[in-house]
């Protein structure tokens, strides 16, 4: 990663003192953001569900062996015990550095090891624009529009459970990513596909893209049959995994403990229409496309505002908001459309619609963190989008770019203040 942030020494006795300050005022905000995101994670010591499930695990129990709160926890009791809703990758991945922390009597923040995902994330980004023909300094701005231009720098800044299964969600997508788009290992994007099938069901879908691919690709039967099982062997082993693992908690397999999870008077009137129910997406449609900001008034009885006028809304602003450059999808050339893109939008159009469909919208959050079980996928398609229509990062993107940096730190602010 040494030559992401820093210039090229090839050809940088060429520019000139304008050239210096220009690219300065362009990449200074940011990377202070960035390095602010760093401390932030590192800091936070709230929600650490992943960390206490972990060192349940190292103790062979599957439910926590102290208090983890009551609403606003999501604790799941069943049967006098305490367990925890979510996949259960980011905790055995906490595993080893628990154990670690377990033997000076301290706890294994999240937070500790968050930063290696932003590190990663913001690597694979670099990596993936380079791929796809992006300059260095173009790149940077791909990685700038990822993670501070979209609903990402929410979940980057706090290391809560909730926000920390999406981080690790989003850097396993890219990695999929990552690999899809270089050497194309079934078995790898087979592994990697288990791993995000147990953090975050929703985004399983991005196992599309390379099964699309097996299907289509012009080779042999014996070629096609050898590589989906490279590929879904290991989802399956983590299917069955899954399914020992609620039926250990719940004597039930298909029973991952949401009908037990302890969650205030609004939730539970959302979750009696069903968890997953097709009458949750006009409510999680609002939020994610149309959802604005709060206003702040000058006080209850006014509808006078006062400044700075809007604030963050705890249950989801809408991504055009966060990030307004996906509206170029709607300027895109038909032609532009190559077999990769189609299959990237196919994903995550099934993964929209399982977010869309589940009850909860993802309060308390900056922007609607939901979206990123798709994001990824939707951000590469953007990347080779713009490529193929620009042949460089344009300087009223750049600019844009720049704003939303501006404006979604304003919004995360807002959100940490009242978190």
């Amino acid at each position: 990663m040494k030559n992401i942030f820093v210039g090229r020494a090839r050809g940088l006795h060429e520019q000139t003192p304008n050239d210096v300050i220009k690219k300065a005022g362009y990449h200074s905000l940011p990377i202070f953001i960035l390095l602010v995101l760093l401390i932030c994670g590192l800091l936070s010591e709230g929600g650490q569900q992943f960390s206490l499930l972990a060192r349940a695990f190292l103790h062979g129990h599957t439910y926590f062996l102290e208090p983890i709160g009551g609403l606003g926890q999501d604790p799941v009791i069943y049967n006098g015990h305490t367990y925890w809703d979510e996949g259960l990758f980011p905790a055995v991945t906490l595993m080893p550095f628990v154990a670690i922390f377990n033997l000076f009597g301290k706890l294994f923040y999240q937070g500790y090891i968050k930063w290696f995902y932003l590190l990663g994330i913001i690597y694979l980004i670099y990596c993936l624009a380079k791929r796809i023909g992006y300059k260095h300094e173009d790149r940077l701005f791909m990685v700038y529009a990822f993670t501070l231009g979209s609903v990402f720098i929410g979940v980057a800044s706090v290391s809560s459970s909730w926000l920390y299964a999406q981080m690790v969600c989003t850097f396993l997508l890219f990695w999929i990513l990552y690999e899809y788009f270089n050497k194309r290992r079934y078995w790898i994007l087979g592994i990697i596909s288990s791993a995000v099938f147990l953090t975050r069901f929703s985004a399983i879908p991005i196992i599309i893209l390379p099964l699309l691919t097996i299907v289509l690709d012009k080779v042999d039967l014996k070629h096609k049959l050898r590589r989906t099982l490279q590929l879904i062997t290991p989802l399956i082993f983590a299917i069955i995994l899954s399914l020992c693992y609620n039926y250990a908690r719940f004597g039930d397999p298909l029973q991952n403990g949401n009908k037990y999870q302890a969650i205030g008077n609004v939730s539970k009137l959302s979750r009696d229409m069903g968890i997953i129910s097709i009458k949750h997406i006009p409510t999680n449609l609002y939020y994610s496309l149309i959802g604005p900001p709060t206003t702040i008034l000058k006080n209850a009885a006014s509808w006078s505002l006062k400044p700075p006028f809007v604030t963050n809304n705890v249950f989801g602003m809408s991504v055009f908001i966060t990030s307004p450059y996906l509206l170029c999808f709607f300027f895109f050339k038909k032609k532009s459309y190559t077999r990769e893109v189609i299959y990237l939008l196919i994903a995550s159009a099934i993964s929209a619609l399982m977010v869309l469909s589940y009850y909860g919208v993802g309060a308390q959050q900056m922007g609607y963190r939901y979206s990123l079980d798709l994001m990824p996928e939707i951000f590469m398609a953007f990347m080779i989008l713009y490529k193929k229509t620009n042949p460089k990062v344009s300087l009223s993107m750049k600019l844009l770019i720049n704003l939303l940096v501006i404006s979604n730190f304003y919004f995360l602010c807002s959100f940490l203040n009242n978190a």
